[in-house]
C-alpha cells in the first residue's frame, strides 16, 4: 500500500511538474503584453489636433512625433519628457521616419508638398526637398540609410539622395493616392500601397516594376515588411492581409473586426502591432495568426505604432492627439 502511495505521488508529481511548464510555456508565448490593455505607462501630450505619426530613433532613446498642428516634436523615449519641436512645415505633417544607420537625420513630410530632412540631435532643419504637386502622405529610408522614397497625393513614387538630395527616379504606375512606403530588409524592394487598392513592388533600382499583389477596392493605409524580408503585411479594410514575398502567395488575413490604419512588426519578427480604427491597439501572435492583447486607451482612430528597437515597449499614436507608451506587465 505504501508502495503504492508513493508511485501515485511520483506520478501526481510528475503530472503538476509537466502542468507548470505548460502552463509557463503558454504565458510566454502571451505575457509580452496583458489582454486587458493595461499595460500603457505614460501618455505624451503636446500635440494640437490629431497626431499622425511616431517613429523611435535606432538607438532607442527618442520618440519623434508628427501631427495636424506642423509641428515635429521630440521626446526622451526613457523619460518620456519633451526635448523640443522642429518647426518647418507649413500644414499637417502626416509622415516620419528615421534611417536605421547612417547620419542622425530625420525625414517628415505633409501638406506643405515637402519632405523635409532634420539634424534632429542639433534640431536643426537640413532641407527642404520639393515632393511632388500634391501632398506628401508618406515615407521610407533605405535600411542603409542612403536614399529617401516618399508619395502621395499625385499616386508617383520618389526617391532621392539622402546625403545631397539629388533625384534618383520617379515610380508611377498607381492609379490614385499613395499611402504607404516600405523597403524590404535588405534594401532591394520597395513595396508601395494606396487608395487604389494595390500593392506594388518595385526594383527601385532600376526603375523597374517587379510585381503587384491584387488586394481589392479597399484603400490599404500602411504596409510593413518582417524582419527577415519573408513577409510582406498590408493593413486594409479587412484585416491584415499578409503574402510571402518570394512565391507571392497570400497568407492568412489577420483580424477583420475593425479597419487598421497602422502597423508594426516587433524586432524579433515574432509579433505584429495594429493601430486600429475603433481606437484599439492589437498585438498579435505571427506563427499562430492569433490575437495577444488589445490595448485599449487611445480616444480616436490609431494612426501610428512603431516598437523601439530592442523590442521591449511599443509607442502609438492617433486621433485624440496622443502619443501613448506600452511595455509588458511584470
Amino acid at each position: 500500500m505504501s508502495q503504492m502511495t508513493d508511485v501515485a505521488r511520483g506520478r501526481r508529481r510528475r503530472y503538476i511538474t509537466i502542468g507548470v511548464l505548460v502552463i509557463v510555456l503558454a504565458l510566454g508565448a502571451v505575457a509580452w503584453w496583458a489582454a486587458d490593455g493595461g499595460d500603457e505607462y505614460a501618455t505624451l501630450r503636446g500635440h494640437r489636433g490629431v497626431t499622425r505619426g511616431v517613429a523611435v530613433s535606432p538607438d532607442g532613446g527618442v520618440l519623434a512625433s508628427v501631427g495636424d498642428d506642423g509641428t515635429v516634436r521630440l521626446w526622451d523615449a526613457a523619460t518620456n519628457r519633451p526635448l523640443g519641436t522642429l518647426d518647418g512645415h507649413a500644414g499637417k505633417v502626416r509622415a516620419v521616419a528615421f534611417p536605421r544607420s547612417g547620419p542622425p537625420l530625420l525625414a517628415t513630410a505633409g501638406d506643405d508638398r515637402t519632405v523635409r530632412l532634420w539634424d534632429w540631435p542639433g534640431r536643426s532643419e537640413v532641407a527642404a526637398i520639393d515632393a511632388g504637386p500634391k501632398a506628401a502622405e508618406c515615407l521610407a529610408f533605405t535600411p542603409d540609410g542612403r536614399a529617401l522614397a516618399a508619395a502621395g497625393g499625385d499616386g508617383a513614387v520618389r526617391l532621392w539622395q539622402t546625403a545631397d538630395q539629388k533625384p534618383l527616379r520617379t515610380l508611377k504606375g498607381h492609379a490614385k493616392h499613395v499611402h504607404a512606403l516600405a523597403f524590404s530588409p535588405d534594401g532591394k524592394t520597395l513595396a508601395s500601397a494606396g487608395e487604389d487598392g494595390t500593392v506594388r513592388l518595385w526594383d527601385w533600382q532600376a526603375g523597374a516594376a517587379a510585381g503587384t499583389l491584387a488586394v481589392g477596392k479597399r484603400h490599404v493605409r500602411a504596409l510593413a515588411f518582417s524582419p527577415d524580408g519573408a513577409v510582406l503585411a498590408a493593413a486594409a479594410g479587412g484585416g491584415v492581409r499578409r503574402w510571402e514575398v518570394a512565391r507571392r502567395a497570400e497568407l492568412p488575413t489577420l483580424g477583420g473586426s475593425t479597419t487598421p490604419h497602422a502597423l508594426a512588426f516587433s524586432p524579433d519578427g515574432a509579433r505584429l502591432a495594429t493601430g486600429n480604427e475603433d481606437g484599439t491597439v492589437q498585438v498579435w501572435e505571427v506563427g499562430t495568426g492569433r490575437p495577444v492583447a488589445t490595448l485599449k486607451k487611445h480616444d480616436g482612430v490609431v494612426l501610428a505604432v512603431a516598437f523601439v528597437p530592442d523590442g521591449s515597449t511599443l509607442a502609438s499614436a492617433g486621433g485624440d492627439g496622443t502619443v501613448k507608451r506600452w511595455r509588458p506587465r511584470e
